[in-house]
């Protein structure tokens, strides 16, 4: 924004000289707080019960919340109660209370949440933690963790308030409000470093909460433009997401969307009557064979959407010569028979104008990007294609070509004007889904038709960047072609599952590289060994959240065991961060310079 236009803007906002210098005092005195914590997570898939709760207990750092605000006074069990009561306040209200009867809990608990709360609050201003209370409490949640030490005791004032609402009826409401809004103050800033669809069945749900959520950004994976693609009308994409969670016995996600399959299922029983589809016969994630006639219908379904998949993939191939993929023409065929034809329409049909999901794409081009650039930090789901020499690989969008930050700035234009209905950028949607050169693929092929219909198994190699990140002097370069060359600037990526059990492990080129893909999806547990990761930023240092992959938020409820997790400390700053040298602090200085031209003038006046 042109200093003109700030100028006009706060001009509007601070009216007067003492309005102009408030403001400043203000600024000033944010730049110098600790900087905000920042949450980065990846490759979501669907698994929104252990996503949710990974929110809701902030990887972990309550828990820890809990240990410094109320130390050796509570033994563990009562802090694992009051920790679950913060995660699930509404389901653990009324089992907690019987322990105490109403009145004296209502008493223990407000004192404890208050302490927590203080914690929590710490580091941000009292006016950003006042607009973040919940409005019906605001003034009564505000009085008690701000209340002075000083001319009444605490207990006379827990007692007045506490009867007060009691009184009211709102104690468990406002007990709701209280965890609310520790979980709110836990984590300033969240990342989605992509892939929020497919796998598990809740990615729906999880974009429900994501939408709700106070601050966060996402940069988009494979799996995330395969279903932005499908509502932009791609059929291929369409083809392809239903054939995944066909594959992974998941069509729940698709029904949680009121997506009609009821077509696909007849024509698949009509088409393949005589067809057992063996080879698209699938065991669960868990390794299991289900009852076999769900099998076979959906071996059946498979075999249907993938024969359709591999006819309009080809005929896309042979539309666009740029994308340099004739060696994946395997199928026999480009043409979809007049049954085919009229599924696919009615099934795109579908994903085009289903209310609910138009609702999720649009939220993802709202908050969602190729990259971004956050606090001197490269987020990106996949990786900057690459040469085996080392160089960036060029990239042929449309009739130019592209690589570097250039290939994904118009990349991400091109998601936009997919949006818009443009026939090409449409057809691009597929290409990020499994291109060769796709930043968000990083694989040179996609082997399904091999593999199902040969019964051969192809291997995916994957791109020259992810052995490159394994050097410093690479991530360096990297960082540089994005603009980054901070001392503590890294290159986070999802995508590609960091094998734990094998012994791999997320970071690489002296640190300057971590990949946060952990399987948190139970379809990737047996392959990493772990059930994800959490990478947290914080004003000390930065530090990686290792999640157990078992589960189980019953499990929460009834014996208060959280889900189980480890830190480890990646590396620590040599002096705390504060506000003034993030992003949003170099926002900030820049605004005072311009409040400071505004009182001048105002003097002048």
């Amino acid at each position: 924004m042109r200093y003109d236009e700030v100028y006009g803007l706060l001009a509007k906002q601070f009216s007067t000289p003492q309005e102009v210098m408030t403001e400043i005092i203000n600024l000033r005195a944010i730049l110098n707080l600790p900087k905000g914590t920042e949450h980065f997570l990846s490759d979501l898939h669907g698994e929104s019960e252990t996503f949710l709760h990974i929110l809701r207990n902030a990887s972990g750092v309550i828990r820890t919340k809990i240990d410094l605000a109320l130390g050796d006074t509570l033994s563990q069990d009562e802090k694992n109660e009051l920790a679950t009561l913060i995660y699930y306040p509404e389901k653990t209200l009324e089992k907690v209370k019987g322990t105490y009867g109403a009145a004296r809990f209502y008493e223990v608990t407000l004192y404890r949440l208050i302490e927590v709360c203080k914690l929590v609050a710490a580091k941000y201003t009292r006016s950003k933690v006042r607009k973040s209370l919940p409005r019906d409490y605001q003034y009564i949640i505000d009085e008690l963790i701000n209340m002075p030490y000083h001319s009444i005791t605490k207990s006379e004032y827990y007692s007045n308030i506490i009867s007060g609402i009691i009184e009211l009826g709102n104690a468990d409401k406002f007990i709701g409000a209280m965890c609310s809004l520790i979980q709110r103050l836990a984590v300033d800033h969240l990342h989605i470093v992509g892939d929020i669809y497919d796998r598990g069945n809740g990615a729906d749900k999880i974009l429900d909460k994501l939408k709700q959520y106070h601050s966060l950004d996402i940069e988009w994976g494979n799996h995330d433009v395969l279903w932005m693609g499908a509502h932009f009308g791609n059929e291929a994409c369409v083809c392809n997401l239903i054939r995944i969670n066909c594959a992974y016995r998941n069509l729940q996600v698709i029904e949680n969307y009121g997506i009609n399959l009821r077509p696909l299922m007849a024509f698949a029983l009509e088409e393949y009557a005589d067809d057992k589809c063996e080879a698209f016969r699938i065991s669960d994630v868990y390794g299991q064979e289900s009852d076999f006639e769900k099998n076979e219908l959906l071996a059946k379904m498979t075999k249907a959407i993938t024969v359709m998949q591999l006819k309009i993939e080809n005929a896309l191939i042979k539309r666009h010569g740029e994308f340099d993929m004739d060696d994946r023409i395997l199928y026999p065929s480009s043409t979809l028979t007049k049954k085919e034809r009229a599924l696919i329409e009615l099934l795109t049909t579908e994903f085009k104008t289903n209310k609910r999901l138009k609702e999720h794409v649009q939220f993802l081009l709202k908050k969602g990007s190729m990259y971004k650039t956050f606090n001197g930090n490269l987020l990106m789901h996949g990786c900057v294609p690459t040469e085996p020499n080392g160089e960036f690989s060029s990239v042929t969008v449309g009739d130019k070509q592209y690589k570097g930050k250039d290939l994904y700035d118009r990349l991400d234009t091109l998601v936009r004007a997919a949006a818009t209905g443009d026939r090409y950028s449409i057809d691009f949607m597929w290409y990020l889904w499994c291109g060769k050169k796709s930043p968000l693929y990083g694989r040179d092929k996609m082997c399904v038709y091999k593999k199902y219909f040969l019964g051969e198994t192809e291997i995916e190699n994957k791109d020259s960047y992810y052995e490159f990140v394994k050097r410093e002097d690479f991530c360096l370069k990297v960082l540089a072609e994005f603009g980054l060359q901070g001392k503590y600037s890294v290159i986070v990526n999802g995508h590609m599952p960091v094998r734990v059990k094998d012994g791999e492990t997320p970071e690489s080129g002296n640190c300057r590289h971590i990949t946060i893909d952990g399987g948190l999806s139970k379809a990737y547990h047996e392959k990493t060994g772990i059930g994800g990761y959490t990478l947290i930023c914080n004003s000390e240092g930065v530090h990686l959240v290792c999640h157990s992959p078992k589960f189980s938020q019953a499990e929460v409820l009834e014996s208060y065991a959280d889900l189980k997790s480890t830190v480890r400390t990646l590396f620590t700053f040599d002096k705390r961060i504060l506000v003034k040298q993030t992003d949003k602090g170099i926002a900030m200085q820049k605004q005072i310079e311009v409040l400071k031209s505004m009182l001048k003038d105002y003097y002048k006046v």
